[in-house]
């Protein structure tokens, strides 16, 4: 009792009332955090909320390690004051910025359901208005921890904003392209989440998950797993969007290298069966729409035939192309055909010329990634 009365209670009686206000402050957001954290994951995914619950809880610990310094050191050089100032400026401007953000999304965003979850998303709208919002909250924050700080008069004769400016224009290079693409991507409005792209460059056909600020998010359709893309990689490369539009729904196709030895009768019973095939035991496949059979070049030593047929589910594009490709190999012999590589034997003279014979075989090929 006499250690609480001599050493303890002497140093909680010292601590300025803005200390004391923090600290309150700080327990309320630490009770209430997981409320607080939930109502992002309600907008978007529970993955979002954990991450915003443990930055909250950074914040608390920051918090309290700076209350615990102010009552343990008893110095007139220690900052107590100027440092619980801080830590609750910094912690108010993120509630801010985090319940602007769940609101602007409420209020602007869309909804978008991706491979089963619903999720809301940026528009142009919401997402000009929350870069709008960060803008002033970051500034808000920075006039206020100068004021409390005293760094008007450095500033000035420091030139610290001047060396603050320098190194924006020193990294732009590093982040400003990716942001600002990813400004223009959400603007344009053409490329949003749940869409399949391809991007040939890059080898890749996937769907959007999410288009932050400087990294798009696409889960690659052929091994499962997430990719995370610079903004500017989908401004800078050609980039296939795999959605209805205004022209019609969507197509895709398989082609067939067929031998000449088959009739074109043939041909087309066999590329009609394979649609039947494929649309039945298959999904993603509008077995509504009839296939489109046409002859597309006459190659060396096969005829490229091309079946064409309309997707419902673009999400299902490999694994309908498997179905057509499936039920091409199990119904080749009841047509009499062989859908096997072609290959190419090289004869040699005797006089040194060489010629070039092939067999009458068949190949399949998808026209991209698969």
């Amino acid at each position: 009792m006499e250690f609480w009365n001599t050493q303890i209670l002497p140093r909680l009686t010292s601590v300025e009332v803005i200390e004391w206000f923090t600290f309150g402050v700080n327990i309320l957001v630490y009770i209430f955090s997981r409320t607080i954290a939930s109502h992002y994951g309600v907008i978007q995914d529970e993955a979002r909320m954990k991450s915003r619950l443990r930055i909250l809880h950074g914040f608390n610990l920051v918090v309290f390690i700076t209350f615990i310094f102010s009552v343990a050191i008893q110095s007139d050089r220690f900052p107590a004051e100027q440092i619980s100032q801080s830590g609750l400026t910094l912690l108010c401007a993120y509630l801010i910025l985090h319940f602007a953000e769940v609101k602007l999304l409420a209020r602007y965003g869309t909804a978008s359901i991706v491979m089963g979850f619903t999720r809301r998303v940026e528009t142009s709208t919401s997402r000009t208005l929350e870069l709008l919002a960060y803008f002033i909250i970051l500034v808000g924050s920075v006039v206020v921890l100068v004021n409390i700080w005293g760094l008007k008069d450095s500033l000035q004769t420091t030139g610290v904003l001047g060396f603050l400016a320098l190194l924006v224009f020193i990294t732009k290079d590093y982040w400003m392209r990716d942001f600002l693409s990813g400004i223009l991507l959400i603007s344009s409005e053409r490329l949003g989440r749940g869409d399949v792209i391809a991007i040939p460059a890059e080898n890749l056909l996937g769907i959007v998950l999410e288009i932050r600020a400087r990294q798009t998010h696409v889960r690659d359709l052929v091994h499962g797993h997430d990719i995370m893309l610079p903004n500017a990689c989908l401004l800078t490369n050609r980039v296939d969007l795999y959605k209805r539009n205004p022209g019609g729904p969507f197509k895709d196709y398989v082609d067939f290298k067929i031998g000449y030895g088959a009739s074109v009768e043939t041909v087309r019973n066999f590329l009609q069966a394979v649609h039947k095939q494929a649309s039945e035991t298959g999904e993603g496949m509008d077995v509504k729409e009839d296939a489109l059979i046409a002859l597309k070049e006459n190659e060396d030593h096969a005829a490229r035939w091309r079946l064409m047929y309309v997707l419902n589910n673009p999400h299902r594009m490999l694994a309908v192309r498997d179905a057509v490709n499936l039920a091409a190999y199990e119904l080749q012999e009841e047509f009499g055909l062989n859908i096997s590589t072609p290959t190419t034997h090289l004869v040699e003279s005797r006089g040194g010329n060489s010629a070039s014979t092939s067999s009458s075989v068949a190949s399949t090929k998808s026209p991209d990634k698969s």
